[in-house]
């Protein structure tokens, strides 16, 4: 099995990602899937009226970035953005690496330098233990810029991330690492006059944590599952299963793009479980986690991920993939704010 954690998951996938077993890993085109119930459907549409009208609320995004440098033979960075509200608007953390503490960026524009080896918490900086394991390098030191004054958001999506007007950018080993938002490349080519090289940037994960205050509501999230691939929308519903269908009971739904992908039945007994669905040609594993969410109290949350997988990948969760792991996108619904 591939190590949890450098997948930077949350642990809520981490537990249930070993509950998946090869024998319910089955294929189906997005275009045309075949449901579980046997229903082949064309379009992504609830049974319930208010589906297609009503979102979730989105308490925070967070998006891991996987930096590659050029120049220096370090391990790749991990880098972390997360979006979130608070009661005097949204607000921006960063984190320079899964186990660091995340940075809460309170001004609106500014700039920050992270020393070396201050993600890691490891004061020995790398090396060895007494037990004779080897542990990485600290990262090399970092530049964070940012500027969010001018930051245009998406009324009706609800979500602290903006959509325009605004720009994150890391620097290190003189690379830029990362480069977020519509004026990213203005800024970089201004303030380093088109001087500095860019690191190999890929997004690893991106993490929505939603309120569900509507049972049929409808969440929906736009992503790429490979780098300069096509953009894609995601949504995420559940709602009462027609009458006359047989189902009985809630369904989860998952849809590409307007097309039902996943089409889950009798949630309290299915309340985990995974698919396959095929995006641009390549697999997508499809995997969901309800036990929370129904059997928990006070309730946890539910989980749902789709898992891109990589070349080296021929099945779920092979050893093989740890190192390089496929875009994830987790969707994490709350009954309230925890």
């Amino acid at each position: 099995m591939v190590s949890a954690s450098s997948l930077l998951l949350p642990s809520s996938v981490r537990d249930f990602a070993s509950c998946i077993g090869d024998g319910a890993v089955r294929v189906a085109d997005v275009a045309a899937c075949t449901a579980p119930s046997s229903t082949r459907v064309s379009t992504c549409s609830s049974s319930s009226s208010t589906t297609a009208s009503s979102s979730s609320p989105t308490l925070s995004v967070t998006v891991s970035y996987r930096a590659t440098l050029l120049a220096a033979p370090a391990p790749p960075l991990q880098l972390r953005l997360t979006w979130g509200h608070s009661p005097l608007g949204p607000t921006l953390s960063f984190a320079p690496s899964p186990t660091a503490r995340a940075i809460q960026l309170r001004r609106r524009r500014g700039s920050r330098s992270l020393p070396s080896g201050s993600s890691s918490g490891d004061e020995n900086g790398g090396g060895g233990d007494e037990s004779g394991t080897t542990t990485p390098p600290p990262p090399p030191p970092l530049a964070l810029f940012w500027d969010l004054t001018a930051a245009r958001y998406d009324p009706a999506a609800s979500s602290p991330e903006p959509v325009s007007g605004y720009y994150v950018v890391a620097v290190a080993s003189a690379e830029v690492v990362l480069a977020v938002g519509d004026l990213a490349a203005e800024f970089v080519k201004a303030k380093f006059e088109g001087q500095i090289p860019r690191a190999r940037v890929a997004p690893v994960s991106r993490v929505e944590r939603v309120v569900v205050s509507d049972p049929a509501a409808m969440h929906a999230a736009r992503v790429r599952f490979a780098e300069g691939g096509p953009e894609h929308e995601v949504s995420v519903s559940c709602a009462p299963a027609a009458p006359g269908s047989g189902g009985g009971g809630d369904e989860l739904w998952v849809c590409v793009d307007g097309k039902r992908a996943v089409q889950a039945c009798r949630l309290r007994w299915n309340f985990r479980g995974n698919q396959t669905v095929f995006v641009d040609g390549a697999p997508v594993d499809v995997m969901w986690d309800l036990h929370g969410w129904w059997f928990r109290e006070p309730p946890g949350c539910a989980v749902v991920m789709l898992r891109a997988r990589s070349a080296l990948e021929s099945r779920l969760w092979l050893e093989e993939e740890a190192a390089a792991p496929g875009f994830s996108l987790i969707v994490q619904a709350f009954k309230s704010p925890p």
